[in-house]
């Protein structure tokens, strides 16, 4: 038992990440590959070759460095809502990812013949230009060779490296219910909606649960990795999902937030969707009784990497210097500012937010500078509005939901390793923050809790000492009191600028449109 294990992969954004996650969670070695995204305005896209080839090095990686830890499974999460098209011989375009928004005229389309409402009550979310029904259109529309050509529509990261593994075709629940294709209630494919915009269905992939293996090591992977030929392969399930496991969450009665470049708050509970217009989602949970519920923020920890960069030059000369992190520095130098930051608030909103509202035109703002402002106290505002700008978002869970914070709050994601920055979510939320230990690692230890818990080694998504805590935070008295004077000017902030944030979006675009006529005139 003590060499009982299960290699874990996470086909993320920028790379994989597959871990060996022994039988009592911990983390016994990793490996990462990471590979490009290609950005042109509206398109973002990866080659899924790339994400295969990745994920073989890290196989041998591991296998090579660990030939003592045979794997008693392998299991899979990653990125959902992409669209990867295939014939038998692999993919036939690049790979649209979940941030891609050329569809925006499409999803016109789509609203227009199916309904806003209708939309919303058969999918239990809202659908915009990132909806795989408006980029199957585009596809239809600009693709059309692939189209027709096409035997086989994934819809995450982890459906391809899977297929390629085993051949199996398939994708998991949580995964489809981001994509505008899954009827949630009936947990099944709306082949209403494809009938209504003429788009294809057969090569929707099979909907499987994360639980069932869907094939076994065949002989030439085994040799290739030296792994043993035979062993279960489970899809597992996406990002979203493992995530909500690894941090503790699977079972209903715990909220988590996640803080990395973009992050949420979100918690389990029985299923009972709620109105999406709130900003929060729907998401099929691996059991079929629950859902996950989860209220993105765009940008959380994001913000700090665009503080450093435009005003963390003297930490991040310091860092270098020193041999330190520049975000260790920033946060050390924060610290030295009372909460409130002297009436400096932030509004996290560089890329505009999804919830508690939805708006693409909201912006960051730094409010309440005055002459005596240093730098610092810059640093600890952006910590304190991530905090805020989560709270908004908890208020809009169901009073059910936000009551399971009273067990506390977890919190995972590279953000969190900052402890200031979970004192400060502590005070806050005025509950108390468990930082997970190694809170990087919480995606591959919850897919590989899915495998754990489908050989028998545990019998709930709640094992004891699986989420052992780094760093423990209680309330302060003196804080909480002042964070609650503060959030209410934080939480009437948004609705004061928003007509403002319109006028300056309108504004923004004449002068593009107006740069442009310029451009075109000289030529």
């Amino acid at each position: 038992m003590e060499k009982d294990c299960i290699l874990a992969f996470d086909i993320g954004t920028s790379g994989v990440k597959a871990s060996l996650v022994l039988r009592h969670g911990d983390v016994l070695d990793s490996t990462y590959h990471g590979y490009l995204t290609r950005h042109q305005p509206g398109f973002v896209e990866q080659d899924p070759q790339d994400w295969w080839h990745a994920t073989l090095s890290c196989l041998t990686e591991l296998t090579q460095r660990q030939p003592e830890y045979p794997p008693q499974a392998i299991v899979m999460s990653g990125q959902m809502q992409d669209v990867i098209l295939c014939d038998a011989q692999g993919h036939l375009a690049p790979a649209i990812l979940y941030s891609d928004t050329r569809a925006a005229a499409e999803i016109a389309v789509v609203q227009n013949r199916l309904g806003e409402m209708r939309l919303r009550q058969v999918t239990g979310n809202l659908q915009d230009a990132a909806s795989l029904l408006a980029k199957l259109l585009w596809v239809k529309n600009h693709w059309r060779e692939v189209y027709e050509k096409a035997q086989v529509l994934f819809m995450g990261a982890h459906d391809y490296v899977t297929w390629r593994l085993c051949g199996a075709q398939v994708t998991d629940w949580t995964t489809a219910s981001t994509t505008g294709l899954l009827d949630l209630n009936s947990n099944a494919w709306a082949y209403d909606f494809l009938d209504a915009l003429e788009l294809r269905k057969d090569w929707l992939p099979t909907l499987t649960a994360a639980d069932q293996p869907v094939g076994r090591l065949d002989e030439a992977l085994a040799k290739l990795t030296n792994l043993p030929q035979g062993i279960p392969i489970y899809h597992g399930a996406g990002d979203a999902a493992t995530t909500t496991l690894g941090a503790g969450a699977g079972e209903a009665g715990r909220l988590y937030i996640y803080l990395g470049t973009s992050g949420w708050l979100a918690t389990t509970t029985m299923f009972d969707p709620v109105d999406p217009t709130s900003g929060v989602f729907n998401l099929r949970h691996v059991n079929a009784e629950k859902l996950i519920l989860i209220g993105p923020m765009l940008t959380a920890a994001g913000n700090l990497e665009w503080l450093r960069e435009q005003f963390g030059d003297l930490e991040v000369l310091g860092a270098k210097q020193t041999g330190l992190d520049a975000y260790q520095q920033i946060t050390s130098l924060a610290e030295q500012v009372p909460p409130g930051c002297e009436g400096v608030l932030y509004l996290p909103y560089l890329a505009g937010e999804r919830a508690p509202f939805r708006d693409p035109h909201a912006r960051g703002v730094f409010f309440g500078l005055s002459r005596s402002t240093l730098r610092f106290h810059l640093y600890r505002a952006v910590l304190e509005g991530v905090a805020f700008g989560m709270k908004t978002i908890y208020h809009t869970l169901p009073e059910s939901a936000q009551q399971q914070s009273d067990r506390g709050i977890r919190v995972a994601g590279g953000g969190a390793r900052s402890r200031l920055w979970t004192q400060i979510i502590a005070d806050v939320f005025n509950r108390r923050v468990e930082l997970l230990a190694n809170p990087g690692d919480v995606a591959v230890r919850g897919a590989a809790l899915i495998a754990a818990r489908a050989l028998g080694w545990y019998s709930d998504y709640d094992p004891p000492a699986y989420f052992p805590a780094e760093q423990i935070c209680e309330p302060q008295t003196e804080a909480v009191e002042r964070y609650g004077r503060l959030y209410e000017v934080f939480r009437d902030l948004y609705p004061t600028l928003k007509p403002s944030f319109e006028r300056l979006a309108t504004s923004h675009a004449h002068e593009a449109v107006d740069k442009e006529e310029t451009r075109l005139r000289t030529l």
